[in-house]
């Protein structure tokens, strides 16, 4: 092997490392802004995605769990919210996450997302659609504790 070839291998050993090391700071289960959703962060492949894991009210005020009913697509409309896959594709970039993506079952919009972790307990999170600049930050916090995870869907919508 050459040096030059042996430095190369090094180096992207080492790129490899921070990015399963950036990883390991951000997975884990977050609170949103508001304290009223649960977002767990897991890898996907090289990239980082997250789902609903908790919802401080899964229930419409009538009663009935709430469920994708404004997905564009007809055929996910009956899944409930919780367990939905909200956050995808975020790419790590240094202490930043970009390029990903977040959807918003209650709107049934996709925006774009891009996140950065403030220590280990904050992440600021923007979603925005193609121009930053108008898009919305929030704060979101890790959830410490164990939170009592999704409803179970009994498929009576009661």
């Amino acid at each position: 092997m050459t040096r030059f070839s042996a430095v190369f291998a090094l180096a992207a050993a080492l790129g490899l490392g921070s990015a399963a090391a950036q990883a390991a700071g951000v997975e884990g289960v977050w609170l949103t802004e508001k304290g009223k959703v649960a977002v767990e962060l897991y890898p996907c492949g090289e990239r980082m995605c997250g789902k609903i894991v908790w919802l401080e009210k899964p229930r419409w005020s009538e009663g009935t769990l709430k469920r994708d009913e404004r997905n564009p697509d007809p055929a996910l409309r009956e899944r409930p919210w919780c367990g939905i896959e909200v956050i995808s594709g975020l790419r790590p970039d240094g202490r930043d996450w970009e390029d990903g993506s977040f959807y918003y079952p209650k709107e049934g919009k996709t925006f774009d997302l891009e996140m950065r972790q403030n220590g280990d307990d904050t992440l600021k999170v923007r979603a925005y659609l193609g121009v930053k600049l108008l898009g919305k930050t929030e704060i979101w916090t890790r959830a410490n504790g164990e939170l009592p995870g999704c409803e179970p869907d009994d498929g009576s919508g009661l």
